[in-house]
């Protein structure tokens, strides 16, 4: 219990020095604007963890990618609509840039699925073929006896393992056996746990995104959004239930099957990849396939396009009580990535079906007496 007090007394102090930095931070001119304003709500001066809480208000568009821009660039045309401070000809140009923003998020993901599809038919797929007809060579020749898996690649029979065969390999040989990822376990799931990391960081802004919209009153009809002006621009009250298909069938759902599509090919890939460089390699040459809407954020969206979406806001009417969970939550999707990777280098796998584990043993002196200095 004393632990638990000291505790939540570090955090306080800390979120108190957070807020007295974010007032007194000066902003630049093309920076983001402060995404979140924390008050500090005290109902009386007994110090009292349960009176005390942390109330949020938030803006809809909080990161740098188009489909925020996207969303609150819609939601903010569709509130200056219905304050009638865009009808006559400001209606067609507001319409242009919707449809215009629309278009690139389009082919954001137009060109994520090509790339998705290239990767898997010219580079992963013959990443695998190497990775199994090596290893099936390994195998036939460090067993007195083999079988055939439904690959058709052999594997060795319980018993029949003969370690001292592995001197009479080629160095050549060795090098590319020695190199399989999947014969340092360790070291491929720590890469896959980055790699799994990124995935879901985007997959948690995709659900977040769609959360914000779905759950605003439902009002109106068609796409429709009701609000009112502040000064910083407009916070949206309501959303008519088009608004809330529409960003759920072209929004959250789209991004959602190319993310989780392409968290299962970068870790097939990195799992049949021959070199624990060309891991690392392969890994930083994926994540830019889940940044590429940041990427056209930055060099495509119209500074306009990016500026009215921020001023676009909603009212965020939970609070964030002190409480373990609260500091917590987000520790979820550390969780759940470690359950992945964990699963899927020993289960799920399927570069290497029926996997040994009999090449770290022979190969792990092979490795020291290569890396070690001359």
């Amino acid at each position: 219990k004393g632990l638990c007090s000291l505790f939540k007394s570090v955090a306080a102090f800390a979120m108190q020095g957070m807020q007295q930095g974010v007032r007194m931070q000066a902003i630049p001119m093309y920076s983001q604007p402060v995404q979140q304003n924390l008050r500090s709500v005290d109902d009386d001066d007994s110090g009292s963890d349960d009176d005390h809480h942390v109330e949020e208000t938030e803006q809809l568009c909080e990161n740098e990618d188009i489909y925020d821009v996207f969303i609150g660039c819609l939601l903010y045309d569709l509130a200056r609509y219905g304050l009638n401070k865009s009808r006559g000809r400001g209606t067609c140009k507001r319409f242009f840039r919707s449809a215009a923003v629309f278009l690139v998020m389009l082919l954001n993901m137009a060109v994520q699925v090509y790339i998705i599809f290239n990767v898997q038919r010219f580079v992963s797929s013959w990443a695998v073929g190497e990775a199994r007809s090596a290893y099936s060579d390994y195998e036939e020749h460090m067993y007195s006896s083999t079988y055939l898996n439904k690959n058709g690649m052999h594997r060795g029979n319980a018993g029949a393992f003969l370690p001292e065969r592995f001197e009479s390999l080629s160095d050549d040989e060795k090098k590319i056996v020695c190199q399989t990822p999947l014969s340092q376990p360790a070291f491929l799931m720590v890469m896959l746990g980055v790699w799994t990391l990124n995935n879901f960081g985007e997959l948690k802004l995709s659900f977040l995104q769609g959360y914000r919209v779905l759950r605003l009153p439902t009002a109106g009809k068609g796409l429709s959004a009701t609000a009112e002006e502040t000064e910083e621009g407009v916070k949206i009250n309501s959303v008519s239930m088009g608004m809330k298909v529409l960003t759920v069938v072209f929004v959250t759902i789209p991004r959602v099957l190319v993310t989780t599509v392409l968290l299962w090919l970068g870790c097939r890939w990195l799992t049949a990849t021959q070199s624990f460089a060309g891991v690392i390699l392969n890994a930083l040459a994926l994540g830019f396939l889940v940044d590429l809407n940041s990427l056209l954020y930055r060099t495509v969206m119209p500074r306009r396009d990016v500026v009215d979406a921020q001023k676009t806001c909603v009212a965020k009417n939970e609070r964030l009580e002190p409480s373990i969970w609260a500091y917590s939550a987000d520790l979820f999707w550390f969780a759940l990535a470690v359950v992945w990777v964990w699963a899927y280098v020993f289960h799920l796998q399927r570069v290497l079906n029926e996997y040994n584990y009999d090449v770290a043993a022979v190969c792990n002196p092979f490795l020291d007496a290569m890396a070690a200095p001359r």
